[in-house]
């Protein structure tokens, strides 16, 4: 049986490793929305504060989304996911609200933070099939997200910037793909994805400079045009109301 210490370094480990690991444990991480909070949830796992799911309830858990996603966004069980959410700690529900852009320092009591949350969600499986991605925001994705978007059946076009942290030209874009998706609010579907952590992706799209912004068709999920090279606020506008 392999002990801890032959385990990987979590702090060394990508994203996709950690995920890995967590499904293998049949642990939860649907509410981890970026590398910290992965790290952590792992951390929890393997010192075992975080207990892995029974097989039955995993299978239930990897059916619903299936479900539904192919009905309409008016589907989406509030009390449900408010019932799921009121088993959650405070911490884990203020992290929740923090990573999604939910101001929640006036939300003293628990079922505020939940009704918040709630809100948040509702809002958006109307926008997009992941629901992971809001109206006049850049939401910052990883590969099964975008997997999701990509697949078609949504009623807006995407607009996909692949990106690299270590790209000067990608961090001069970033606050302007910002003023652009605020300006497209509900009408494009905005997003980013690191290249580096989720590299098959790059090789799927193709990607051979960076930072390169593809626009995909919402209801096929086909590519439509891309752009390589940063662009000013107004070709990011140009480029995704064409589309329109």
């Amino acid at each position: 049986m392999s002990s801890e210490n032959e385990l990987p370094d979590i702090s060394s480990m990508r994203i996709k490793e950690m995920k890995e690991e967590l499904k293998n444990m049949s642990v939860d991480f649907s509410d981890c929305f970026d590398k910290d909070s992965l790290m952590e949830r792992l951390i929890d796992a393997r010192s075992g504060k975080v207990q892995g799911k029974k097989k039955e309830e995993v299978k239930v858990e990897q059916t619903e989304p299936a479900q539904q996603s192919s009905e309409s966004s008016s589907s989406f069980d509030k009390e449900a996911y408010a019932a799921e959410l009121r088993v959650k700690k405070v911490r884990e529900l203020r992290t929740m609200c923090a990573q999604n852009d939910i101001r929640w320092a006036n939300l003293i009591e628990k079922e505020e933070l939940v009704q918040a949350l709630v809100s948040y969600q509702a809002e958006a499986v109307k926008f997009s099939p992941s629901g992971k991605i809001l109206p006049g925001k850049v939401a910052q994705i990883d590969d099964e997200i975008l997997a999701k978007e990509v697949a078609g059946g949504a009623t807006t076009p995407l607009m996909l910037d692949v990106y690299a942290t270590w790209c000067g030209p990608c961090k001069m874009m970033a606050p302007l793909l910002e003023e652009a998706a605020a300006e497209l609010g509900n009408k494009v579907r905005v997003a980013k994805i690191d290249s580096d952590e989720y590299p098959e992706w790059s090789g799927k799209l193709n990607v051979r400079g960076l930072p390169t912004v593809v626009i995909f068709d919402g209801k096929t999920g086909k590519e439509l045009e891309r752009v390589e090279g940063a662009l000013p606020k107004e070709g990011l506008l140009q480029l995704a109301r064409k589309h329109l």
